[in-house]
């Protein structure tokens, strides 16, 4: 999300319920097929901010934590794709400071 907390599924084992083979599920999924579109699974800050606290019970201080807990995993994402791409000079230098350490560590001996 780019604002407002996320939303994320969740499951708790039930060893009790009905066991689907994939491919059973796959078959029943596809006779049915009404599927929502992502644009009919978006929602807005508002609605992810009322469902959690109404349905699933967190306060708004929790809600507030977790979105600004997304907001710095998605700007360390962010830093790391940026910094992959200076990646192979970094590597280069690293290995010319090593070569350059030897070449000392010879001279000085």
């Amino acid at each position: 999300t780019v604002n407002g907390p996320p939303i994320q599924l969740d499951w708790s084992y039930n060893p009790e319920a009905q066991i689907y083979h994939l491919d059973d599920y796959e078959i029943v999924r596809s006779t049915q097929g009404i599927r929502r579109s992502k644009v009919e699974m978006l929602m807005t800050p508002s609605q992810r901010t009322d469902l959690l606290m109404r349905e699933v019970g967190f306060s708004r201080g929790e809600i507030e934590k977790g979105a600004r807990q997304a907001r710095r995993a998605a700007k360390q994402r962010h830093r790391t794709i940026v910094t992959l791409g200076r990646q192979p000079i970094e590597e280069a230098l690293e290995t010319t400071k090593r070569r350059w350490g030897k070449l000392i560590g010879k001279r000085q001996a």
